[in-house]
């Protein structure tokens, strides 16, 4: 019985072998329309963007031999760039500002870096905090500081 399964199912994969074989192996087996030949022209959209920024750039050169030849100074970018720019003064001020500012922080880190915690007191029973005060006074009472002698003068 175990040879008869294994038969079949070697002729299983023998036939399917041979349909993924003839399948991929002839043009004939596709099924489906073919898809129809694309349209090649000059109205794609990257030629569309390619023309337009060749454009731009030759009136671009135009204009700005135009802006330049008039006899101004400055060409107009650089006069839009100075009006917008911050002065070497300010820069400066700006500047010293940052530094006093830093200085600070580093001192301020060196002081903090140098500090040492205060040391644990170890208690014997730390439960008994919770308890009850360690005068015997109670929550929201006014302790009475008439008797109260100094010890130090």
């Amino acid at each position: 019985m175990s040879f008869l399964c294994r038969a079949g199912i070697s002729t299983a994969t023998r036939s399917t072998r041979a349909a993924v074989q003839k399948r991929f192996g002839s043009h004939a087996a596709h099924s489906g329309p073919e898809a129809p030949p694309t349209q090649e022209a000059f109205t794609s959209g990257g030629f569309k963007i390619a023309l337009i920024s060749v454009v731009g750039l030759i009136a671009w050169s135009r204009i700005d031999e135009h802006l330049t030849s008039q006899g101004e100074e400055k060409h107009p970018f650089t006069r839009y760039i100075e009006y917008y720019m911050r002065s070497e003064k300010e820069s400066n001020r700006i500047n010293e500002k940052h530094i006093v500012l830093a200085q600070q922080a580093a001192e301020e880190s060196q002081f903090y870096a140098g500090a040492a915690l205060p040391p644990k007191v170890q208690l014997r029973y730390p439960d008994l905090l919770s308890n009850a005060s360690g005068r015997s006074v109670e929550v929201g009472s006014v302790v009475p500081v008439d008797n109260v002698t100094p010890k130090f003068h």
